[in-house]
């Protein structure tokens, strides 16, 4: 409103009209007219950031190919790589064979006892071994002859020893504290055996990690592969189901844990294999070495005379709870993302890994599960 009194002149603005242009000048830096807003708002930037810039910044932190959170699955039993990644096995309290199908010597020399085919390659890939209360007595049975308690010579030997050591005999104690192997026993019953094992892995991943970086300046760097662990769980299928359960739960419960963050954690019998794949933003890869198709193009690499290795057989677990959404690549029954996983509704078991890599871009952590393959070469 423009009110003149005598040669003077008013001019009188009402609130909404501030109001309608201020919105018009907002309306005009959403829309990115930059030069507009800088010349009418040099110092803009203190008050009020360009959306659309944001938007575009956190698309860009999540699309960019080295910005990607990648989890990584490698098969322990590729020959030529896994002695170079610091690995950990854990014994369960479960039967073990010794002169299986993967026994160098004929099964009558009882002087050289071998492991079965799966827990021989992941007692040989691994530095740190710890047998879990019980799974002392398996170990010891399987490996040691009878009336040979004495001998100096045996390549089984773990680590550790822990758990409440309410199972393992004390024929069996004396005989590997006689070697040098670590007892600890953790009366804890809030905790199964299997958290107590996990828990000396924790200290010896600390441990490592320290270690590593008293001997690599890159250690601070967080794509340097010297933070890769891996840590192997052997016994833990074919038994009773609900321990199988507590099993499964512990993968759950242990790999969100953030001394784990670069462990890949895996459970392994002679005939399946399991570990949890995160949920977006982070992409897992999968490479599996199925020995069918490696003895073609390796030869007998790992001079065993065995072959093992995982697949093709695998299966997609909605552990966790109804997972909405997962996309995958490499399996025969890929899925595109518009079904939903969930007890109750669709479940992918016995698929099929049908590339070199598998990838998984999920909403929810799955339980990814292959077969374990071991042939006589």
């Amino acid at each position: 409103m423009i009110i003149r009194k005598g040669d003077h002149i008013s001019i009188s603005v009402s609130p909404y009209t501030i109001l309608f242009i201020c919105c018009l000048l907002i309306l005009a830096h959403l829309v990115s007219v930059d030069a507009f807003v800088y010349q009418l708002l040099p110092n803009h930037n203190l008050w009020m950031m360009d959306a659309a810039s944001i938007a575009m910044k956190v698309s860009t932190s999540t699309t960019e190919p080295n910005q990607k959170m990648i989890y990584r699955y490698d098969s322990p039993f590729f020959s030529s790589e896994s002695s170079t990644i610091p690995s950990a096995l854990i014994m369960l309290n479960t039967p073990i064979k010794s002169n299986g199908v993967c026994t160098k010597n004929n099964s009558n020399d009882r002087n050289d006892k071998q492991l079965s085919g799966v827990l021989d390659v992941l007692w040989k890939t691994s530095s740190y071994r710890i047998c879990a209360d019980g799974a002392a007595n398996r170990l010891y049975d399987a490996t040691v002859t009878v009336g040979e308690e004495l001998s100096t010579s045996n390549k089984y030997l773990p680590n550790i020893i822990t758990g409440d050591l309410d199972s393992v005999r004390t024929d069996v104690l004396k005989y590997y504290e006689m070697k040098g192997v670590s007892i600890v026993r953790i009366e804890d019953q809030n905790f199964h055996d299997l958290d107590k094992s996990l828990m000396a892995v924790e200290k010896w991943i600390e441990e490592s990690s320290l270690d590593k970086q008293s001997q690599s300046n890159n250690y601070n760097d967080k794509t340097s592969t010297n933070k890769k662990r891996r840590a192997f769980i052997y016994g833990g299928f074919g038994g009773r189901l609900d321990q199988e359960m507590g099993v499964i739960n512990a993968l759950c419960v242990w790999g969100k844990k953030e001394s784990f963050q670069h462990t890949n954690l895996a459970v392994y019998d002679e005939e399946s294999c399991a570990f949890v794949v995160p949920k977006l933003p982070t992409k897992s890869e999968i490479r599996i070495r199925y020995p069918d198709k490696c003895m073609a193009n390796e030869g007998n690499d790992l001079q065993q005379t065995c072959q093992v290795g995982e697949g093709p057989t695998c299966g997609i677990i909605p552990i966790m709870g109804r997972c909405e959404s997962v996309v995958t690549t490499g399996v025969k029954w890929n899925l595109d993302g518009n079904m939903p996983l969930e007890f109750g509704g669709l479940v992918s078991s016995s698929n099929h890994v049908t590339d070199e890599v598998v990838t998984l871009e999920t909403s929810s952590p799955l339980l990814f599960t292959t077969e374990m393959i071991v042939r006589k070469v």
